[in-house]
């Protein structure tokens, strides 16, 4: 939540109004002469506004409501009660002329946990001017610091914590428990932790706000060891024995996480359902299914977040038959267990399986999908390029009214943009008035893949004039899209300005896409340098990127080095021996060629297959290389024939460099990329699809530079426009044309 625009340095102790001493009066009427008036034990049997709302009509009728402590007890019923009437309580509140102090915490209590806790400092102002008739007191602080944690205002908070030093409170655990709450909340942990060792007789309470706030803050080692120390003196409960699981998760330690579940047991705290639930939690995080198995069918009772928590974990671990049957045997499949078998395959390379899931849920009509199950499956759409399936989602969301959040549209955008339907996103994208830094960094991506890299800094200039802060994955993105389209200069001056400007620091993503982007435009050496000049050791992916370079440019030596350290880094990266393998092919080195082969088949490592797939009224077909399992291989082969014949007529000759065996047969060498998949699929396009419907491919692989070609020609031979996604961006083919512009 945003920070709430509060003139919190123009409140009154600012200026000429002097505080009341602590030691003055601060209640109005402490009377309770009506305590025990019909009317006021009629109160607390209310089950409903309406009732309250008589009893108020009641009151007024008989002059109760004048008095103050009927009055605060009205107000406190509807603002504390479960069917939440703070609106109503504080136009009660507006009519007492001296409400007490117990009816100013009221209400400035009910607002902190709201959803509009800005009011609760708004009300905590006024109080203040009126402090000739009330002063806030401990009870009062407690609250007003919430709200400011729950906005998340860092000014407002300090400036509470200094009145309450000033008005000598500084030493009440009740508040000094919300300030270490509080400065947690803003992510001030150090803060939290001085204000926690300044509390001169800990509770209970002081432990776990502290032990939360490093847990859930990402510092579980301290987190642990707070709760270690606290033992020598406190004895935990539920509160902290959830937190501490928080911590164990967090840091994937089944040791500590073992050690943690037998604490509670030897403290007798467990039996909890969301203390299990919390366990369950660990255990699957953690590595451990079988930990969690025994103690889930030990559970005395089960929520949908115990089932939905198995379901996760088995498929995470990749025993999807046995996340399906745990599935298919729970009592009620609320939305919330769809959405978590939806999102396990869509989470974990199962895509296909997402989508599959998700017709099922549709077919069975009960529950209604939500925003997260759009979520998970718009994504799932997005990997697999199933557009008419996303495109339905899209529409499904407009007829229903689903609520778009920032997240819904960020993958909406994403969506579209991998799905190929740039024009799409961008409709998507300003369509949206209120755009968080997401959803700016989702399209500058969807222009980066796409090629259109002026675009994509174009945007980022408008994000900058809209005040969106970049964060690190905006950059990621803003890099790739200068690396696609060989602006080197703009480039080199983002990553500049990273930290000095924009306050980011480079990371290893950053600095993998300035090697490829370096690396793209021939600028080997100074690849090189930017790699030795790293702050953290360069992983696979930097390595990586370099080899990528030299393949472009065939720079073997380099090659050579980058090659040795990715795969001292990842021994079992078989990318990394194809690389090598097309750099010796095209510089003929075809010895070396044969001992990487043999050197991958004496270790077990096999090339990745060359993948792609077509989406052909609403179903997927795929191609490997030399395809002929396909119902329709006859036609296919047959269009792959005429093609071919067609591109020599126009004077086209296979790239055979793109041969990655030794084949000395020119025949052979042309009939190995004859069957190249995305020629399987291209050929499969042309005879499925009618004539205004593009061609849209998705590849696991890198496209070759003979496909690539191809691909161009037969866009201008047969007036189709054809969409290629493969591993690392989009190629649209127009009229002999790629939008990469044979930058890739």
């Amino acid at each position: 939540m945003a920070a709430a625009s509060i003139p919190i340095t123009s409140l009154p102790w600012h200026h000429s109004v002097s505080l009341p001493s602590p030691t003055t009066s601060i209640t109005v009427n402490n009377d309770r002469y009506f305590s025990n008036h019909p009317t006021i034990l009629l109160i607390k049997q209310c089950s409903n506004s309406k009732q309250l709302k008589q009893i108020h009509a009641q009151m007024l009728r008989n002059g109760l409501f004048s008095d103050p402590f009927s009055a605060s007890t009205l107000v406190s019923a509807f603002s504390m009660s479960s069917f939440q009437g703070v609106d109503y309580a504080h136009k009660l509140f507006d009519q007492i002329p001296k409400p007490n102090i117990y009816t100013w915490n009221v209400l400035i209590r009910a607002y902190s946990s709201s959803q509009v806790p800005v009011q609760s400092l708004l009300i905590f102002t006024r109080m203040l001017y009126r402090c000739d008739q009330v002063l806030p007191n401990k009870f009062t602080y407690p609250f007003v610091i919430k709200a400011a944690a729950e906005l998340l205002d860092m000014r407002v908070g300090e400036v509470l914590h200094g009145m309450a030093v000033k008005m000598s409170l500084g030493s009440d655990v009740f508040i000094l428990n919300s300030l270490i709450h509080f400065y947690a909340s803003c992510g001030c942990l150090d803060s939290a932790y001085r204000v926690f060792l300044n509390i001169p007789v800990r509770d209970v309470v002081s432990w776990n706000t502290i032990i939360t706030g490093f847990a859930q803050g990402d510092r579980p080692d301290e987190a642990i060891e707070l709760f270690r120390e606290m033992q020598t003196s406190l004895k935990p409960d539920k509160v902290t024995m959830m937190s501490v699981l928080t911590a164990c998760t967090k840091k994937l330690d089944l040791e500590i996480g073992r050690w943690v579940h037998s604490n509670i047991e030897r403290n007798g705290i467990g039996g909890s359902l969301n203390l299990n639930n919390a366990l369950l939690d660990m255990y699957t995080k953690c590595g451990s299914l079988e930990d969690a198995k025994k103690l889930f069918n030990k559970m005395p009772e089960k929520d949908i977040v115990s089932w939905t928590t198995m379901i996760v974990g088995y498929a995470k671990s990749g025993n999807y038959i046995t996340a399906r049957k745990h599935f298919d045997t729970m009592p009620n499949q609320d939305i919330a267990a769809w959405n978590a078998l939806i999102s396990a395959y869509e989470q974990n390379g199962n895509p296909k399986e997402a989508l599959a899931i998700f017709n099922e849920l549709q077919v069975s009509n009960e529950p209604k999908p939500d925003a997260v199950t759009f979520v998970s499956t718009l994504s799932a759409c997005a990997q697999v390029g199933a557009i008419y399936m996303g495109g339905w989602i899209h529409g499904y969301i407009k007829k229903h009214g689903v609520k778009l959040s920032c997240h819904l549209i960020t993958s909406l955008i994403d969506m579209y943009s991998k799905c190929g339907d740039l024009n799409k996103a961008l409709e998507v994208f300003y369509s949206v008035d209120d755009k968080d830094v997401f959803i700016w960094s989702a399209m500058v991506a969807g222009l980066a893949m796409h090629g259109h890299g002026r675009d994509a800094i174009d945007l980022f200039k408008k994000m900058q004039e809209v005040n969106v802060k970049p964060n690190a994955v905006t950059f990621t993105n803003l890099l790739c899209a200068c690396s696609h389209t060989g602006l080197v200069e703009e480039g080199r001056d983002f990553f500049k300005k990273m930290q000095p400007v924009y306050g980011v620091v480079p990371g290893v993503k950053h600095y993998a896409c300035m090697v490829d982007m370096l690396g793209r435009a021939g600028h080997l050496d100074e690849a090189i340098e930017l790699i030795k000049a790293m702050p953290m050791p360069p992983l696979a992916s930097v390595w990586g990127a370099l080899l990528g370079a030299c393949k472009l440019h065939g720079n073997v030596e380099v090659a050579e080095q980058a090659s040795s350290h990715l795969l001292e880094l990842e021994p079992w990266n078989h990318g990394a021996y194809v690389l090598m393998s097309n750099i010796y092919a095209k510089s003929g080195k075809w010895d070396k060629v044969a001992m990487l082969r043999k050197r991958m088949k004496y270790i077990g490592l096999k090339k990745e297959p060359g993948c792609s797939s077509i989406e052909v009224d609403a179903s997927f077909h795929e191609f490997v290389v030399g395809d002929n399992t396909h119902p329709q291989s006859k036609r296919i082969y047959a269009k792959l024939n005429e093609i071919s014949e067609k591109l020599k007529s126009m004077g086209y000759e296979p790239n055979r460099s793109q041969v990655l065996q030794c084949v000395e047969e020119e025949d052979m060498q042309e009939q190995a990329l004859h069957l190249h998949s995305e020629k399987l699929a291209i050929a499969f396009g042309l005879i499925s699809l009618k004539q205004a419907q593009p061609i849209r491919i998705m590849k696991n692989l890198r496209v070759c530079g003979d496909c690539h070609n191809v691909a161009k020609l037969i866009s201008k031979l047969y007036n189709k426009e054809i969409f290629l996604r493969d591993r690392y961006r989009f190629h649209h083919f127009k009229a002999g044309d790629c939008s990469c512009k044979d930058y890739w």
